[in-house]
This record gives C-alpha cells, sequence and structure tokens, in this order.
C-alpha cells in the first residue's frame, strides 16, 4: 500500500492456527526422532517443534491438539501443515490415513502492526472512546477495544503506529484499521 497523509500501511506479524490430530500423540517419541525440538514436561505439557523455513513453532501436546505460531503468511499454514503430515508419516509417529479426514484446522489470531500515518492525540483519544485505556506511566499507547460488531484490541501510539490482535479472518483487517481510521478522524483525534 502506498504511503500517503490518508494512506494506511499494515503488515501481518503472527498467525496463530490451534489444530487437531484427533488421536493422541507419543510426545517422548517426536522428542527422539526431531532435532529441532524441545520437551520438558516438567515445565510445560507441550513440545515445541521448530520449523526454520517459513520460520514458526509447533507447540504440540500429547492429546493430538497443536498450535502453530510465528507465520506471517497465510499459504505458509498449509505447507507446513503438509510438512508436519510428511514428517509424522516418516518418522512413524502416526499414519497419515488417520489424520487426513480427521484434521481440524482454525485460525485464532491474527497480529497486525499498521500505520495510520497521523499523529495521535492520545489525551483526548482516551477520553473520547468508549472501551479506551490510557496510563502513560504504565504503557505509552492508548488500549481501545473495537466495540463494533468486529471484536478486536488495538494498542495505538501517539506517531500513528498501532498493533491490531483479536481477529481471526483475514478479510476483518482492512474493515476493521479503516473503521477506526474514520473514528479517529471523525472525533478529530488527530493531530495537525
Amino acid at each position: 500500500m502506498s504511503k500517503g497523509k490518508n494512506s494506511l500501511t499494515y503488515t501481518i506479524q503472527n498467525i496463530v492456527v490451534r489444530l487437531s490430530l484427533n488421536c493422541n500423540l507419543n510426545l517422548e517419541k517426536i522428542e527422539d526422532r526431531f532435532k529441532n525440538c524441545s520437551y520438558n514436561p516438567n515445565n510445560f505439557p507441550g513440545l515445541f517443534l521448530r520449523i526454520k523455513a517459513p520460520k514458526s513453532v509447533l507447540i504440540i501436546f500429547n492429546s493430538g491438539k497443536i498450535i502453530l505460531t510465528g507465520i506471517k503468511l497465510f499459504q505458509d499454514i498449509d505447507y507446513i501443515l503438509e510438512y508436519l503430515i510428511s514428517q509424522f508419516h516418516r518418522e512413524k509417529i502416526v499414519q497419515v490415513d488417520l489424520i487426513k479426514n480427521n484434521f481440524d484446522v482454525k485460525v485464532v489470531n491474527i497480529v497486525i502492526t499498521a500505520d495510520l500515518n497521523n499523529k495521535i492525540d492520545l489525551d483526548l483519544a482516551s477520553l473520547s472512546l468508549k472501551n479506551a485505556i490510557y496510563d502513560p506511566e504504565v504503557f505509552p499507547g492508548l488500549i481501545y477495544k473495537h466495540d463494533d460488531h468486529i471484536k478486536g484490541t488495538f494498542l495505538i501510539f501517539s506517531t500513528g503506529k498501532l498493533v491490531f490482535t483479536g481477529i481471526a479472518q483475514e478479510s476483518l483487517i482492512e474493515p476493521s484499521l479503516i473503521s477506526l481510521g474514520r473514528l479517529l478522524k471523525t472525533m478529530d483525534l488527530f493531530k495537525q
């Protein structure tokens, strides 16, 4: 996207995906067969499997539930899942035919950074916006929970930069950011 005074730029920083293989997994066996993992059941019940490209982490639980985090592109989800299935099949962790028909995948969170390309009066915004918290002695940004039909939380900084999280659909990114920009403009919260 272009960078003009009235433009918006954003970047997906993280996509979190929850999936379930609908079968139990032996985490000790996975730890033995894969180099790029760590498992310490005394500290945490899941195994961390790191993937170099695309850079991501799979947190695997013995229940067959898996959290995929660290990816920035939606098309990488299928690639990583295919890689995981093929590696589990190759290492005889689980049979492919058991998981192909029972695979449940759901995007649960997307983290976006954006730049509204305008400075924002956070003091005035904290007084004007419902569901806003601003305490600059604790945190330099305003925390704003979107109360529209789109659920999500914005961390808004005086520079016009923000972090947006709490949505699970890519199609909601731009409408949410545009809605916030319009709200800030309508309430005259951009600094001149």
